[in-house]
């Protein structure tokens, strides 16, 4: 249970599966009146504590992608790079103990603090969300059919795969890391978890196309339920980085994942684009995804019904 005293600020964490327009999500929160926006605290923490346990020599082309983007990210601290001069911490900091004391520390200046993270990075780990502040917990949901077809096509462009994507298994091609992610529903165990713990027993749920198709109809109610007044003007933002200099997270990630275009749409973005193609059916999607979603997939639904609707 988390204890609030007066005028001390309320932790936000924004949970999601990725690919689910959260850094989107992340820099439109960081453009909100008297914010302080975490990016993946956790989820750099994870990969910190995992990628050097990961074989060099397996071959598999997705596990190949994540050593050099790990590499990459240990070797950009003496480079100058768009983040150099921000808020943005050292990669050699990120560890779960770490990131615990940092988020039950006040930001000075600010109401709210949001956490926009991975859901699969605490899993194992509920010991290291803050404690004995106030806090509340938030799910972006997004259709695993969409995020997974977009991660494998991510996947595809920066392993410079050239052949049928119906042969481009997502699953198999990854280290046993990044495979045991998906073998077991996360997001849905979380929201679970926080109910039954008392630590937030109403969390809130909202669907990424939602947001993205129908956010004046949406995020009204989000903030509502936070308890945090919503203005018009929050529906468009800066489309410069200077919003993500002021983000608190990995400045090695956010640097390389902007280089490498995993982040790069949602960091220049400066408002929701929408997202008119219809969710894909079973008929439309590879074998690979099929099989990885199909732990997820009831979960999903389940959220979905409970989620904040576009009415």
């Amino acid at each position: 249970m988390d204890f609030k005293q007066e005028n001390q600020q309320t932790r936000i964490f924004v949970w999601s599966w990725p690919r689910s327009l959260s850094t989107v999500f992340a820099k439109f929160l960081s453009c909100i009146d008297d914010v302080q926006l975490w990016h993946e605290p956790y989820i750099q923490s994870f990969y910190s504590n995992a990628m050097p346990k990961v074989d060099e020599a397996d071959n598999q082309p997705v596990t190949k992608f994540y050593l050099k983007t790990h590499h990459a990210m240990e070797n950009l601290h003496n480079q100058p790079h768009e983040f150099s001069d921000s808020s943005l911490l050292p990669i050699s900091l990120f560890t779960y103990p770490f990131i615990k004391s940092k988020l039950e520390e006040e930001e000075p200046g600010k109401k709210y603090i949001f956490i926009k993270d991975i859901a699969p990075a605490i899993m194992d780990h509920y010991e290291f969300l803050p404690n004995q502040v106030p806090t509340r917990h938030t799910f972006l949901i997004r259709h695993p059919y969409r995020f997974l077809t977009s991660r494998k096509r991510l996947y595809m462009k920066n392993t410079n795969y050239q052949g049928r994507p119906e042969d481009f298994d997502m699953h198999e091609m990854s280290s046993n890391i990044q495979r045991r992610q998906y073998e077991r529903d996360s997001m849905y165990t979380l929201w679970k978890y926080v109910q039954e713990s008392g630590r937030d027993p109403n969390p809130i749920i909202i669907d990424a196309e939602d947001v993205s198709n129908h956010p004046e109809k949406v995020l009204p109610q989000y903030f509502a339920q936070l308890g945090i007044p919503f203005h018009v003007k929050y529906l468009t933002w800066d489309s410069s980085l200077d919003p993500i200099k002021k983000w608190k997270g990995s400045k090695e990630q956010v640097a390389i994942n902007y280089k490498n275009g995993y982040f790069g749409r949602a960091l220049d973005s400066c408002c929701f684009e929408g997202s008119p193609q219809p969710t894909p059916t079973r008929e439309d999607v590879t074998p690979d995804i099929i099989k990885m979603a199909e732990f997820i997939l009831p979960g999903y639904d389940e959220m979905y019904e409970k989620r904040v609707k576009p009415e």
